[in-house]
C-alpha cells in the first residue's frame, strides 16, 4: 500500500511519462483483453484440457511477470542476496509454478467477469508503477485490481505484485516464506511450493482423464 501511494505521489510529469505511460496501457490493454476473451470462449476447453490453459497462462501471464523481483520481496533482499545461482533459479521456477496454479484454482469459478484497464500510474525515475484493472461481473460487485510494475533493464514493464481490496499478494505471502526459509532452510520451502503445486496439478490432469496430456507440463 505504501509503496503504491509512494509512486502515485511521485508521478512523473505529464510531457515526460506520457511515453511509458502509453507502452504501459497498450501492454496490460492487450493481456487483459486476451484474458477475457479466452475466458469467455474457452473456459470449458481450458478445463479439460489443462495443458492449453498453461500454454495460455505461460506466453502471456507469465511472460509479463516478473517472477524473480516477486520471489525477491517474498524472501526478502538479505535472504534472496545468500542465494546461490541454482537456487535462486529453482526457487523462482517453484513461483512461476505457483501463480500458475492460482490461476487454475481460479478457472472453475469464473463467470464472465471482464477485465478492463482503469488507470495507469508510472514513475520513469523510479522505474516502479501501478496498473489498475476494473474485473465487472455479471453477478458480484466489480472489483477494483492493482498490478505493481517495474522496469528492467531492458526497458520492458513487467508485473511483481497484486494487490486486492488494500493487500498485496506479496505481504499475504512473505511471512510464511521467510519462516520456513529461517527455520528449515532454502529447500524446504522449495520443497513446500513444489508439494503443492505437484499434488494440485496432478489432480488436475487426473479429472481431465486424458492419457494423450501425460508428460505435457502440467501433466
Amino acid at each position: 500500500m505504501a509503496m503504491l501511494s509512494s509512486i502515485a505521489a511521485q508521478e512523473t510529469p505529464v510531457s515526460t511519462a506520457d511515453g511509458g505511460k502509453a507502452k504501459v496501457h497498450a501492454q496490460f490493454e492487450a493481456l487483459f483483453t486476451s484474458i477475457t476473451d479466452q475466458l469467455t470462449n474457452n473456459q470449458q476447453m481450458y478445463l479439460n484440457n489443462p495443458t492449453s490453459y498453461y500454454d495460455f497462462l505461460t506466453s502471456t501471464v507469465i511472460d509479463l511477470w516478473d517472477s524473480s523481483s516477486t520471489t525477491r520481496a517474498l524472501v526478502g533482499k538479505t535472504h534472496y542476496k545468500k542465494l546461490g545461482e541454482q537456487q535462486l533459479g529453482s526457487l523462482v521456477a517453484a513461483v512461476d509454478q505457483t501463480l500458475i496454479r492460482y490461476a487454475f484454482e481460479g478457472l472453475d469459478s469464473y463467470g464472465g467477469q471482464v477485465f478492463r484497464i482503469a488507470d495507469v500510474v508510472v514513475n520513469e525515475k523510479q522505474g516502479m508503477g501501478w496498473v489498475q484493472v476494473l474485473m465487472e461481473s455479471p453477478i458480484i460487485p466489480d472489483i477494483n485490481l492493482d498490478i505493481l510494475i517495474k522496469r528492467n533493464d531492458t526497458d520492458a514493464w513487467h508485473a511483481v505484485d497484486i494487490r486486492v481490496k488494500g493487500i498485496t499478494y506479496v505481504a499475504i505471502k512473505k511471512h510464511k516464506y521467510r519462516e520456513i526459509l529461517e527455520e528449515q532452510g532454502v529447500k524446504a520451502l522449495m520443497d513446500n511450493l513444489t508439494i503443492k503445486n505437484t499434488e494440485f496439478f496432478t489432480t488436475v490432469c487426473a479429472g481431465a482423464n486424458n492419457p494423450e496430456l501425460v508428460g505435457i507440463a502440467p501433466c
